[in-house]
């Protein structure tokens, strides 16, 4: 099952995170976040399924490869949206994680991502 207005957030950086929550809920959105790619799995195993992960790519911990990895091995998770959310460019992306995702480079556009959003969920 999967609820159409929550999102799952997985940033490091807990200014961004708690700064982008409050955004995204005032947009209407319901917001999980989680620190890293192995707190947003154990969040990914309650259900409901959120409409889309927003993945920070570079973080301590598990890092937003190894939790794509992770989530394209899952049949389960394999289907959910993912924006991947990177200071870097789409040349420093490794194939296996990019594909199926979509790439919105920090400092990113809001109406862009609001546009996203309203597109996945």
């Amino acid at each position: 099952m999967t609820d159409n207005r929550q999102i799952l957030l997985v940033d490091d950086d807990a200014d961004l995170r708690e700064s982008l929550q409050l955004v995204l809920e005032l947009q209407g959105y319901s917001v999980v976040a989680a620190r890293d790619g192995a707190d947003a799995l154990a969040r990914l195993r309650e259900e409901p399924l959120p409409c889309v992960v927003l993945l920070d790519l570079m973080m301590p911990g598990m890092n937003g490869v190894e939790f794509r990895e992770r989530q394209l091995a899952d049949p389960r998770l394999r289907e959910l949206p993912v924006v991947l959310l990177t200071g870097a460019g789409s040349h420093a992306l490794d194939p296996r994680i990019a594909d199926g995702s979509i790439l919105l480079r920090k400092p990113f556009d809001f109406d862009r991502l609001f546009e996203l959003l309203g597109t996945i969920c």
